[in-house]
């Protein structure tokens, strides 16, 4: 047997092309293998007994009779957690006519015309209200809705002009959502699962809480408590750029969850030391000791933070007469206190022990006349008998007061300073 010797093919330098002097032999081309024949496949939308017929012809059946099937399914189904039914449910039957149409543009040219008499400008009665081309002068919301209460409104808030429109809204106690017709409202108050504010609850007593909300964390609540707040402070200009602020949420609670009652706020960074921006307790709620009781919590806040604080200038009216009136009884407390066991007391020890600035403890020493000038330097003179009689006074009204035992709290901000806590008889000199 003899092995077959392969002469070489000499290789093609690069560069030329190749001779055909010799001619390779082709490759032999598989030949394809014959396909079964393939059996027709039913159709995926062919029914095959005339049972499926008769369900295809059912689901392709007009929607009346779908809407039959439909009604009985939202019997059997559940609706935000039971608390709407089927009837509550179905928003079918609200689908405006064209009865409701006709006279929804009848009172739309009515509101137009009597719009241009107020404003004295022509307004076209096909525009819109939404639309920037409809006039918005003269309106404002003259009256709220939160909780049981209807509250009139003080001063006119920026709220969006299809809400701006309506004389009454409807505010929400617990998400402070607003709305502008009570059938919403009234659904609202059904589907809404919020039943405190969305923070933590750092101070409890009794009835009264205290929550602490980020204004970054919780961006649309804020907003909406500063629109809320503006009907009632002249002097507020925040609105919507609530994120470097922190706000304080009283409540009073029940039952039915933590209702809200007044709130103060305060720059989570104040270069100027502020420990409170804006304070607003409700209309309803007002005298019954919560603007004392927030800018008492607000103080406790800065003694804990081992800083002095004071309130953003310039102050409201009511809350210039509120923080006087506290200021006066803080003072009054320690200098009753102190004066039974020293003689002499100095001004920046009633500042550490009270948390205000040395400024504000000056002023309200100043406007009782108990700083008087010796010489060269000032002098507290302390009339015992005028404090002790507005100390009595003052508890006779039981006033609303903060136990610091139950604060449940931390500093946004930790500084490196170190609190030192002083006896009694070391603020004396």
């Amino acid at each position: 047997m003899t092995k077959a010797t392969q002469t070489p093919v000499p290789r093609t330098p690069r560069g030329q092309r190749a001779k055909h002097d010799t001619a390779t032999p082709k490759k032999a081309t598989p030949k394809p293998k014959p396909t079964p024949k393939a059996t027709p496949k039913a159709k995926a939308d062919e029914p095959k007994t005339p049972k499926d017929k008769q369900k295809l012809s059912t689901d392709s059946a007009p929607s009346a009779k779908r809407r039959k099937k439909t009604d009985g399914d939202l019997e059997s189904r559940v609706f935000f957690n039971s608390r709407l039914n089927a009837h509550e449910a179905d928003t079918e039957q609200f689908q405006p006519t064209r009865e409701d149409r006709q006279l929804y543009d009848a009172a739309r040219s009515a509101a137009a015309l009597e719009e241009a008499k107020v404003t004295g400008c022509a307004v076209d009665a096909s525009t819109p209200a939404s639309t920037p081309g409809a006039v918005s002068v003269g309106y404002r919301v003259k009256k709220i809705r939160i909780g049981s209460y209807e509250i009139d409104s003080w001063y006119i808030s920026p709220y969006p002009d299809e809400y701006s429109r309506h004389p009454l809204l409807y505010i929400c106690e617990f998400c402070l959502k607003y709305m502008k017709s009570s059938y919403t409202y009234t659904r609202h108050c059904q589907k809404c699962t919020l039943r405190h504010p969305p923070g933590d609850e750092i101070y409890r007593d009794g009835s009264i809480s205290v929550f602490e909300v980020d204004g970054r964390k919780n961006k649309i609540y804020c907003q909406n408590l500063c629109l809320m707040g503006k009907m009632f402070l002249d002097t507020k200009t925040l609105y919507y750029d609530v994120e470097p602020f922190l706000f304080y949420i009283l409540c009073e609670y029940d039952a039915r969850g933590y209702h809200f009652a007044g709130y103060y706020s305060k720059e989570k960074r104040s270069v100027q030391g502020y420990n409170l921006s804006c304070i607003m307790i409700l209309p309803s709620k007002q005298r019954e000791g919560y603007g004392k009781l927030l800018i008492e919590f607000s103080y406790l806040l800065s003694k804990k933070e081992g800083v002095s604080g004071s309130p953003e200038k310039p102050l409201s009216d009511f809350g210039l007469l509120s923080y006087r009136s506290y200021w006066r009884r803080a003072v009054y407390e320690i200098l009753l206190h102190v004066g039974e066991r020293a003689r002499v007391v100095t001004i920046d020890a009633v500042s550490r022990k009270t948390g205000m600035t040395v400024d504000d403890v000056i002023s309200t020493l100043q406007t009782d006349g108990m700083l008087q000038r010796k010489g060269v330097s000032y002098a507290i003179v302390v009339d015992k008998a005028r404090i002790e009689r507005f100390v009595e006074l003052a508890r006779e009204k039981a006033p609303r007061r903060i136990d610091s035992s139950k604060l449940r709290w931390a500093p946004f901000l930790t500084k490196n300073t170190t609190v030192v806590q002083e006896d009694d008889g070391d603020i004396s000199v």
